[in-house]
């Protein structure tokens, strides 16, 4: 079994925020995410974000996954685990991992869920044939994959 200080299961930006305090502050962290980059929603996103410049105001979110990333890589008390699902997580802070056709087992003293958003797509009726896409799964296909999913919309 791994011990670790603490784990946190997603590094979209809440979980690669709160990684960074704790490396700050000398706390040994493993991150657990289960595709197979960092940064969650943020590397779908091309869109300039609003707000204040401290929150990155006119920062495109895949830049700002960049830069939330580009901050935790230089801290050897860091480890990450990606392409790694989380299949079991019990009450006395240990957790299972399935990655590259094997489990894990990690025990911690503190463990975070930040998994994060995921899109509201409305219902209706046919929505599931094919073609019929929601505003994430074409963000998806255009800004990781560099798919076109339709001539029209």
């Amino acid at each position: 079994m791994i011990k670790r200080d603490l784990v946190i299961v997603g590094s979209g930006p809440a979980g690669l925020s709160a990684a960074k305090i704790a490396l700050e502050a000398g706390i040994k962290v493993t991150i657990i995410e289960r595709a197979h980059v960092l940064g969650g929603q943020l590397v779908k996103q091309t869109h300039k974000f609003f707000g204040s410049k401290s929150e990155y105001a006119k920062t495109r979110g895949i830049d700002i996954a960049r830069i939330l990333i580009n901050e935790l890589k230089d801290y050897s008390n860091l480890e990450i685990l990606k392409d790694a699902t989380v299949v079991g997580m019990y009450p006395d802070y240990v957790i299972t991992i399935y990655m590259e056709n094997q489990y894990l087992k990690y025990k911690a003293r503190s463990i975070i869920i930040a998994t994060g958003a995921s899109e509201k797509f409305l219902a209706f009726e046919n929505n599931d044939l094919p073609g019929i896409y929601g505003a994430g799964a074409v963000q998806t296909l255009m800004n990781q994959y560099g798919i076109i999913p339709a001539k029209e919309v």
